[in-house]
């Protein structure tokens, strides 16, 4: 009997995927299947202690689903919002969590005895989908999640690029208008303009000109209370202010998408993140119309561009297979 349990437990790890509203884990098996998971919230503005002490109790608890202890399984991948030192297990900073040169690697290693593997939150998401998503078959791929703000991940030859400075891939940070950025450092780049935080100053800008949305409700105060489900449905009925922000969004990715091809020609791109779930494919063909036009050179490969597919677990099977495959 317990050479049976001993077996089916045989490649198990765990991945632990934390966002700033949102912590998951998942215990996944060596077919890339997830076998439990726990979600909680993020105490994004309480102690390192208490954030520990969630992301711990998060990890324990999808165990705890899967009927397995830490012994079980062979590693620990986790993804976070950087910039992070993927080799010391350290967190640096982050934009909307209160950390600083947090050890979370090193913390979680001490805890369950296990090797932790810790890489950019949408590093992990992006290689999710190359391993077992949308990019499956492909060896280059680009990956951009357009939520809250926007991140990316560039996998060359089948690795993620990290750069000399171990944080290759921040694609939201590119500046796309010059002018822009040089008159107001919260203008210009992919993630000021294509972001829901991009697209609610849009918003905020355009009723502060005069503009009637039903949106308006959403953007009064200094306030991010716009949810990309409220943008996709007055999108869908036709709100013109709503229809002018989404049509913003796509024609800034769709520049850094077509920029991006000029540069590296990847044979996909993954979009993800809740803008893109939300959206669907208006927003693909929006962004897809644009980068086309604006692409130097497609008469040998097309731009292909597609819609993440496994939506939140992308993060924690993402973080368990690189997990494993570090081991």
């Amino acid at each position: 009997m317990a050479a049976d349990k001993k077996s089916a437990h045989r490649g198990l790890v765990l991945g632990i995927d934390l966002g700033g509203t949102k912590i998951l884990s998942a215990v996944v098996n060596p077919y890339n299947k997830i076998v439990a998971s726990c979600k909680r919230a993020t105490p994004f503005a309480s102690s390192e202690r208490v954030l520990t002490d969630e992301i711990i109790g998060c990890a324990e608890e999808a165990m705890r689903g899967a009927n397995i202890t830490a012994k079980d399984i062979s590693g620990i991948g986790m993804g976070s919002p950087g910039p992070l030192n993927p080799e010391t297990g350290v967190v640096l900073r982050t934009g909307n969590i209160a950390l600083e040169n947090y050890p979370i690697g090193q913390i979680l290693s001490k805890h369950f005895g296990k090797p932790v593997t810790l890489d950019n939150d949408v590093h992990m998401g992006c290689f999710g989908e190359f391993k077992a998503g949308a990019a499956v078959g492909c060896r280059n791929v680009i990956g951009l999640w357009i939520g809250t703000g926007v991140g990316g991940c560039v996998i060359r030859d089948g690795e993620v690029v990290h750069g000399a400075n171990r944080n290759a891939g921040e694609i939201g940070h590119i500046i796309l208008d010059v002018k822009q950025r040089l008159e107001d450092k919260k203008r210009g780049t992919l993630e000021t303009e294509a972001s829901k935080t991009g697209m609610t100053e849009f918003i905020r800008r355009k009723v502060k000109a005069g503009a009637k949305t039903k949106l308006a409700k959403f953007v009064k105060g200094k306030k991010d209370r716009m949810k990309s489900g409220d943008l996709a449905k007055l999108y869908k009925k036709g709100d013109k202010v709503a229809v002018a922000a989404v049509e913003h969004s796509a024609q800034y990715l769709g520049f850094a998408i077509a920029n991006l091809f000029n540069i590296l020609s990847p044979e996909l791109f993954v979009i993800g993140g809740g803008v893109m779930v939300n959206l669907g494919a208006d927003y693909l063909k929006l962004v897809q119309k644009v980068a086309d036009k604006y692409a130097y050179s497609t008469e040998l490969a097309s731009i292909k561009i597609v819609q993440a597919t496994l939506g939140d677990d992308s993060g924690v099977l993402g973080a368990a297979i690189a997990a494993r495959e570090r081991i």
